[in-house]
C-alpha cells in the first residue's frame, strides 16, 4: 500500500528529507498499513522482528516482563513511535516487549529488506535510524555513572525509570511489596513505608500488587 509523502514525514527515520524524496519513497516502497481495535496486539514479546513497525495515529501500551518474570512494566504512550528499532538488525531479533492497542490506532511496517534499499538510496534516512539506536546505547550507556540514590523514595523512582522505554507519562508495575524490597536490598517495611510517603505526595497511585506513576517526567 501507498503512502502519501505527509504521512511518511510524519515517522522518525523519514524526517528531513524533501517532498520530491518523500513522493518517490512512497511511489516505490511497499507498506503494510494496519488498522488496530482497542486492545488489539501490534506486536507480541517474543515475535520475529522482520519488519520496522510505526504506529502513526492513536495510544499505544507496551507491557516488558522482568527475565523472571517477577514483575512487569506498562507503559502508555501516544503515537507516532516506531516499535524497538534495534531488534531489526543484530544479535537479538525478536520483540522484548508486547505493544496493544490502547485505543484505536493505526500502524505501517517497512519490510527489512525494502528498509535496506532505502538505506542504499538517501543516507539522511540511515542517520536517522542510527540516531533512534544511539540515543537508547547512550542512555544506557550514562545510568552505571550517575550517582546513586540514598533516599529509598529516590531508589524506587530510579528503578522504575531505569525500566522504561519512554521517559515519559503513565506507568505501571505490575510487582508484589516484597520481591521490589528483594529487588532493592531493603526490608518489606522499608518499602511499604517509602511508598506510603510517595502515594502521600501524589507522586504515584498505590494500590494492592502494583505501582501507577500518573507522569514519569514528574516522579
Amino acid at each position: 500500500m501507498q503512502l502519501n509523502h505527509k504521512e511518511l514525514a510524519g515517522i522518525p527515520i523519514f524526517l528531513g528529507l524533501s517532498e520530491k524524496d518523500l513522493t518517490e519513497i512512497s511511489r516505490t516502497t511497499r507498506f503494510n498499513l494496519r488498522h488496530h481495535k482497542k486492545g488489539g496486539t501490534i506486536v507480541e514479546e517474543g515475535d520475529a522482528c522482520t519488519s520496522l513497525v510505526s504506529v502513526i495515529d492513536g495510544w499505544i501500551e507496551t507491557d516488558t516482563y522482568s527475565d523472571n518474570r517477577a514483575y512487569h512494566l506498562e507503559e502508555l504512550v501516544q503515537a507516532t513511535q516506531i516499535l524497538e528499532p534495534d531488534k531489526l538488525f543484530g544479535l537479538s531479533l525478536h520483540y522484548h516487549s508486547r505493544c496493544r492497542a490502547y485505543t484505536t490506532c493505526e500502524s505501517v511496517s517497512i519490510s527489512k529488506e525494502e528498509l535496506t534499499q532505502i538505506f542504499e538510496r538517501y543516507m539522511i534516512v540511515r542517520l536517522n535510524y542510527l540516531n533512534l539506536i544511539c540515543r537508547r546505547t547512550q542512555l544506557l550507556e550514562r545510568q552505571p555513572w550517575q550517582p546513586k540514590n540514598t533516599e529509598l523514595t529516590d531508589r524506587i523512582a530510579a528503578f522504575i525509570k531505569q525500566r522504561s522505554t519512554y521517559p515519559t507519562g503513565r506507568k505501571i508495575l505490575h510487582i508484589k511489596m516484597a520481591q521490589l524490597a528483594s529487588e532493592l536490598n531493603v526490608s518489606r517495611l522499608d518499602v511499604s513505608n517509602a511508598l506510603s510517603a510517595m502515594n502521600e505526595a501524589d507522586k504515584i497511585i498505590q494500590r494492592r500488587g502494583m505501582i501507577e506513576v500518573p507522569a514519569l517526567q514528574l516522579l
